[in-house]
Protein backbone atom coordinates (compact mmCIF):
# COMPACT_ATOMS: atom_id res chain seq x y z
CA UNK A 1 0.00 0.00 0.00
CA UNK A 2 1.36 3.53 -1.03
CA UNK A 3 0.71 5.92 1.50
CA UNK A 4 0.75 9.77 -0.09
CA UNK A 5 -0.86 12.02 3.01
CA UNK A 6 2.39 14.86 3.36
CA UNK A 7 4.05 13.12 0.46
CA UNK A 8 5.02 13.86 -3.07
CA UNK A 9 4.65 11.39 -6.51
CA UNK A 10 6.12 11.18 -9.34
CA UNK A 11 4.22 9.06 -11.64
CA UNK A 12 6.88 8.37 -14.97
CA UNK A 13 5.42 6.05 -17.98
CA UNK A 14 4.82 6.43 -21.93
CA UNK A 15 1.92 8.45 -23.06
CA UNK A 16 -1.34 6.57 -22.78
CA UNK A 17 -0.12 4.04 -20.04
CA UNK A 18 -3.04 5.97 -17.41
CA UNK A 19 -0.51 8.16 -15.49
CA UNK A 20 -3.17 11.34 -15.62
CA UNK A 21 -5.88 8.74 -15.33
CA UNK A 22 -4.52 7.49 -11.92
CA UNK A 23 -3.58 11.33 -10.57
CA UNK A 24 -6.99 12.19 -11.28
CA UNK A 25 -8.27 9.28 -8.75
CA UNK A 26 -6.02 10.18 -5.81
CA UNK A 27 -8.16 12.39 -4.29
CA UNK A 28 -10.91 9.59 -4.04
CA UNK A 29 -8.65 7.34 -1.83
CA UNK A 30 -6.73 9.83 0.18
CA UNK A 31 -8.05 10.34 3.54
CA UNK A 32 -10.44 13.22 4.34
CA UNK A 33 -9.73 16.53 4.17
CA UNK A 34 -9.27 18.04 8.14
CA UNK A 35 -10.87 20.69 8.51
CA UNK A 36 -7.49 23.05 8.58
CA UNK A 37 -6.91 21.63 5.14
CA UNK A 38 -10.64 22.78 4.51
CA UNK A 39 -10.04 26.10 5.28
CA UNK A 40 -6.37 26.62 3.96
CA UNK A 41 -7.94 25.28 0.61
CA UNK A 42 -11.48 27.44 0.98
CA UNK A 43 -8.90 30.53 1.49
CA UNK A 44 -7.20 29.92 -1.84
CA UNK A 45 -10.47 29.27 -3.56
CA UNK A 46 -11.78 32.56 -1.83
CA UNK A 47 -9.04 34.93 -2.91
CA UNK A 48 -9.19 33.77 -6.76
CA UNK A 49 -12.89 34.34 -6.36
CA UNK A 50 -13.85 30.65 -7.03
CA UNK A 51 -16.13 29.71 -4.02
CA UNK A 52 -19.81 30.37 -4.44
CA UNK A 53 -22.86 31.35 -2.07
CA UNK A 54 -23.85 27.38 -1.93
CA UNK A 55 -20.91 25.86 -1.27
CA UNK A 56 -18.75 28.32 0.83
CA UNK A 57 -16.61 25.44 1.70
CA UNK A 58 -14.59 23.17 -0.37
CA UNK A 59 -15.12 20.07 1.05
CA UNK A 60 -13.23 17.64 -1.78
CA UNK A 61 -9.31 17.52 -2.39
CA UNK A 62 -8.58 19.60 -5.24
CA UNK A 63 -7.29 18.44 -9.15
CA UNK A 64 -5.61 20.33 -11.27
CA UNK A 65 -3.77 19.36 -14.25
CA UNK A 66 -1.92 22.22 -16.01
CA UNK A 67 -0.87 22.31 -19.64
CA UNK A 68 2.49 21.18 -19.87
CA UNK A 69 3.91 24.37 -21.74
CA UNK A 70 2.58 26.55 -18.25
CA UNK A 71 5.20 29.34 -18.04
CA UNK A 72 7.08 29.55 -14.06
CA UNK A 73 5.36 32.33 -13.41
CA UNK A 74 2.18 31.57 -14.16
CA UNK A 75 2.56 27.74 -12.10
CA UNK A 76 4.00 29.78 -9.33
CA UNK A 77 2.19 33.10 -8.96
CA UNK A 78 3.47 36.62 -9.14
CA UNK A 79 3.10 39.66 -11.20
CA UNK A 80 2.14 43.45 -10.01
CA UNK A 81 -1.15 42.23 -8.26
CA UNK A 82 0.44 38.44 -6.54
CA UNK A 83 -2.07 36.01 -6.24
CA UNK A 84 -2.32 32.35 -5.95
CA UNK A 85 -1.43 30.40 -9.28
CA UNK A 86 -1.74 26.45 -10.30
CA UNK A 87 0.86 25.36 -7.73
CA UNK A 88 -1.38 26.47 -4.78
CA UNK A 89 -4.54 25.43 -6.41
CA UNK A 90 -3.59 21.49 -5.55
CA UNK A 91 -2.71 22.38 -2.18
CA UNK A 92 -3.59 19.58 -0.76
CA UNK A 93 -5.22 17.59 -3.31
CA UNK A 94 -3.38 15.94 -6.81
CA UNK A 95 -1.84 18.74 -8.69
CA UNK A 96 -0.66 17.06 -11.56
CA UNK A 97 2.36 18.50 -13.98
CA UNK A 98 2.74 16.56 -17.63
Amino acid sequence: MLQLVGHNCLLIGSPGSGKTMLAKRLPSILPNMTFDEMMEVTKIYSILGLTSNDRPIITKRPFRSPHHTITPVSLIGGGTKPKPRRNKFGAFGSPVFR
